[in-house]
């Protein structure tokens, strides 16, 4: 009887601090199983570093694409000179407009 008495004092007591403590543990349990926990979280480090290699590949893979139709692709090869460079042919004519921002430029000299 005197337990029981002891224990209902004490509960009296630290009711409040009991009832944080245990709040506190089921969030912490919730953080580490939670689905936006530290397993998640790792999880998605791993998959962003598996993610990240397959991109270095790609990478590679288009460089040597590139560099392959380079050597072995005149019309590709052509293209990029005229895009890049702004070669033409002798019977080509070019056609250059004025952008918004050379039009107004004119204007504001005037």
């Amino acid at each position: 009887m005197l337990l029981v008495n002891r224990l209902s004092l004490y509960l009296r007591r630290e009711w409040l601090t009991l009832l944080l403590a245990a709040a506190c543990g089921l969030l912490a349990v919730d953080f580490v199983t939670g689905p936006l926990g530290v397993r998640d979280l790792i999880v998605l480090r791993e998959r962003r570093a598996q993610l990240e290699g397959v991109h270095r590949g790609l990478l590679k893979s288009n460089a040597a694409l590139k560099f392959g139709r380079l050597g072995n692709d005149d019309r590709y090869l052509e293209r990029r000179i005229r895009e890049q460079l702004g070669y033409v042919r002798p019977d080509e004519l070019v056609y250059r407009f004025a952008t918004e921002a050379s039009s107004e430029d004119r204007q504001a000299d005037h």
